[in-house]
């Protein structure tokens, strides 16, 4: 678990969702708060002095002047999302954002918001770069390696499709979450934290002061002070308002490009499946010609038959035979093989797609890769080794062989903004 401070204090510590519960001072978290957080739907819920939220990975309780992110199933994950945003909030502070201005709720909130943004966009990217990889493959006419390409294609397909519907399924659930948000103002007035603190409910004794003090001065000082206060608030509420509208609208972006992706990937298939349809129409003509002429064939055997040429022996037969076998031996071995390469690649993809937001995340904050392939390899060899995530060299050769592809497809968009 790691807790930062409104003041920049950041400490790490070992904890539990029970535990935690009495962690706040005067705040206790509600039994069911503690359910939401161990749910796998996203959240974000303003309660009384507090917000819990879970984007996933980021989860954890909000208070108006400290910030605690419950560490993820991967330590490495935990940490490096708490120094993500733990160094958001110190840019913010170098930037002149006062507390004043901007209160440490709605900085920390924008912050995770922005971390949850950046890291579906990176993993849209990397999936967008393969899906293109993997179309360009199944509708390459080069007739070299035909059918092992377009196998290896079909089988990277499936793991790419499920991984978008998953990413289009989380960022059209973020999105929701702060639409229904958006709807509801008084959500939204129980988002600034620092200013209900501030500003205490009235009570009945406060009404009798005012009364029993009979002051024109005082009473003008206090319309005044409260009026202040009003503004506060009413600045407070415009301010989250329009960070969960701004991000509402980048998360349904998000949807629209996946969404747009995908109907790629089913323009692609139908062109594919009326490609099939004219190869199956050419080997049912090439199968009536091979019977034509084995009709013909047989009607010349027939007639050698009938006059007596037809002499047959045994060492014939055994070529026959034999020469039949290797053929088919041959032809099994390297169909098996090639079955057996396929699902090996599917699985090392699969294990590569389900870790794409940790990459993104260890990545960040980096200074970027080599771009030789054996020098990027020890490199992501060296950072991914102690979480445990790509377990043997045929995954990592194809995260490799997915971030050069990045970066070759980076390169001149990068080219374009010196020009």
């Amino acid at each position: 678990m790691v807790e930062i401070t409104a003041t920049g204090q950041v400490t790490r510590y070992s904890s539990t969702l029970t535990s935690i519960r009495w962690m706040f001072g005067g705040i206790k978290l509600a039994a069911r708060d503690v359910r939401l957080l161990r749910s796998s739907a996203p959240v974000l819920a303003p309660r009384d002095g507090y917000m819990i939220f879970d984007f996933g990975d980021l989860r954890g309780i909000l208070t108006h002047d400290r910030l605690a992110l419950i560490g993820a199933d991967r330590p490495v994950l935990g940490e490096a999302l708490g120094e993500e945003v733990q160094r958001r909030l110190v840019l913010d502070k170098l930037d002149g954002v006062s507390d004043e201005q901007q209160p440490f709720e709605a900085r920390a909130l924008e912050c995770m918001l922005e971390q949850v943004y950046t890291t579906v966009d990176e993993t849209l990217q990397r999936l967008s770069v393969l899906v293109s990889s993997t179309l360009g493959e199944l509708t390459n006419r080069s007739s070299f390696d035909l059918e092992g390409r377009r196998e290896a294609g079909l089988g990277r397909l499936l793991p790419l499709r499920i991984s978008l519907s998953a990413l289009q399924a989380r960022s059209r659930r973020i999105s929701t979450l702060l639409h229904e948000l958006l709807d509801s103002d008084a959500h939204v007035k129980d988002m600034c934290l620092t200013h209900h603190r501030l500003v205490p409910k009235p009570t009945s004794d406060e009404g009798f002061a005012v009364g029993e003090s009979g002051s024109a001065e005082g009473e003008a000082v206090d319309v005044m002070a409260a009026e202040a206060k009003a503004a506060a608030v009413l600045d407070s509420q415009e301010l989250i308002e329009t960070l969960l509208d701004v991000y509402d609208a980048r998360f349904n972006s998000l949807c629209d490009q996946i969404k747009q992706l995908t109907s790629t990937i089913e323009n692609t298939q139908e062109v594919l499946e009326l490609t099939l349809d004219d190869e199956r129409n050419r080997i049912a003509r090439l199968e009536l010609v091979l019977n034509m002429a084995g009709i013909s064939f047989g009607a010349c055997s027939a007639i050698g038959g009938f006059f007596g040429m037809n002499v047959v022996t045994a060492s014939s037969i055994l070529l026959t035979g034999s020469l039949f076998a290797t053929c088919w031996r041959q032809f099994k071995s390297v169909s098996r093989r090639q079955h057996v390469d396929v699902g090996q690649d599917v699985d090392a993809l699969k294990n590569v797609l389900a870790n794409l937001d940790l990459v993104s995340v260890v990545l960040r904050n980096r200074p970027p890769l080599p771009s030789a392939p054996k020098a990027m390899e020890d490199e992501l060899r060296k950072l991914l080794h102690s979480s445990g995530v790509l377990r043997s060299s045929r995954e990592l050769s194809l995260l490799c062989s997915l971030l050069m592809q990045q970066q070759q497809a980076e390169q001149p968009k990068i080219y374009d903004r010196t020009i």
